[in-house]
């Protein structure tokens, strides 16, 4: 009796495994027989196809980087304090403010549109070139109702060697 099951319950199995495979539309994978699958990796980004992209290279270092926080709106989480980037006068202000938190990171408290804030960003002047700071301030700065002119690597190059020594986060009243 239980070999009989045991078949029963294979045969029965071995049918539904055909009939679900016979429901796949198994011609879209290749277009030949002899084709070889073609992978792209989605971590490479050339910099021509991100400077097509709408937002250039610094939507990109955002998407990866700040919108986890941030929002991909720029809205941020004052519940949760993170304060927005929409409409944010450090964004969209004089360029070294931003660019002095993005590289040593900032520390509350904070009160944005009326909520107070007393969180903690980090620090990406190790994981972030010049560069990359520079095209996702450039797209923070004209973002999310944003405003502002660009940011050039070379004003990142001089903050980033005028504050080298430090070690903690920025607060407000530092940056003002």
């Amino acid at each position: 009796m239980f070999l009989v099951s045991r078949f029963f319950i294979r045969a029965v199995g071995f049918v539904f495994f055909a009939a679900a495979l016979s429901s796949c539309n198994l011609d879209g994978f290749f277009t030949k027989y002899g084709d070889d699958p073609v992978w792209v990796d989605p971590n490479t980004h050339s910099a021509a196809a991100a400077s097509a992209d709408a937002g250039g290279p610094g939507k990109d270092v955002y998407s990866h980087i700040c919108a986890a926080c941030h929002l991909g709106s720029g809205k941020g989480v004052p519940g949760n304090n993170i304060p927005p980037l929409a409409g944010s006068a450090f964004a969209q202000g004089d360029p070294s403010v931003p660019i002095r938190i993005v590289l040593h990171g900032f520390r509350g408290p904070i009160e944005r549109v009326g909520t107070r804030i007393n969180g903690q960003m980090a620090s990406w002047k190790d994981q972030l070139s010049d560069q990359q700071i520079a095209d996702v301030l450039t797209y923070v700065r004209s973002s999310f109702g944003n405003n502002a002119p660009a940011v050039k690597p070379d004003e990142v190059a001089a903050i980033r060697e005028a504050t080298a020594s430090r070690f903690v986060p920025f607060t407000e009243s530092e940056l003002q």
